[in-house]
This record gives structure tokens, C-alpha cells and sequence, in this order.
């Protein structure tokens, strides 16, 4: 998962990730780094600065659709969004 350092993430990040991460997903981040990178970015490009925290409590939503990932967003102010997940990044999880 070194396209990770790419993304700002430090080897102790990664190896939390694969610890903490249920083996599966771990897996997933390692088969489809395109579609985590894509929608990464996507946090971060809405303005959300805890970013990192937010991958890291729940990267299985990293691997979605990039296209459904944005829509997800899309239906909130940004705003509003922002707000909330730098309050709380968990809220992700009731998008």
C-alpha cells in the first residue's frame, strides 16, 4: 500500500491501517488504489481538512464507486459537510 505515502500518509499510518482494518478491506486498499486515490481526493478537493482522520476510522469507504463516492457529497451543502466531518469524521458512515 505504498501509493499511500503518496497521499501524505507515513509508514506507522499504513501499519495502523493493517492493523486495525479488517483483513478484507486491507486487501481491497491494496487491489484498487486508482478508485482510494480518486475518491481521497475527493475529500480532500470538498475541503475537509481531517481528511486523513477520516480514511483512516473508515477506509472501506474509500472503495466505492468513485462516481457514487461524489454523489454521496453532492447532496449536502459543502459547507455543511465540512462542518460536520471535521466534528465528527464518523458522520461519514450516515451519508
Amino acid at each position: 500500500m505504498n501509493y499511500l505515502l503518496d497521499l501524505g500518509f507515513e509508514e506507522s499510518d499504513i501499519q495502523t491501517l493493517n492493523n486495525t482494518v479488517k483483513p478484507g478491506v486491507i486487501e481491497q486498499l491494496k487491489l484498487f488504489p486508482k478508485i482510494v486515490e480518486v475518491n481521497y481526493n475527493i475529500l480532500k478537493d470538498i475541503g475537509i481538512s481531517n481528511y486523513k482522520e477520516v480514511f483512516m476510522g473508515h477506509a472501506h469507504m474509500f472503495l466505492q464507486n468513485p462516481n457514487k463516492f461524489q454523489a454521496i457529497f453532492d447532496k449536502y451543502d459543502h459547507d455543511d459537510l465540512v462542518r460536520c466531518l471535521e466534528k465528527n469524521a464518523s458522520i461519514i458512515e450516515k451519508l
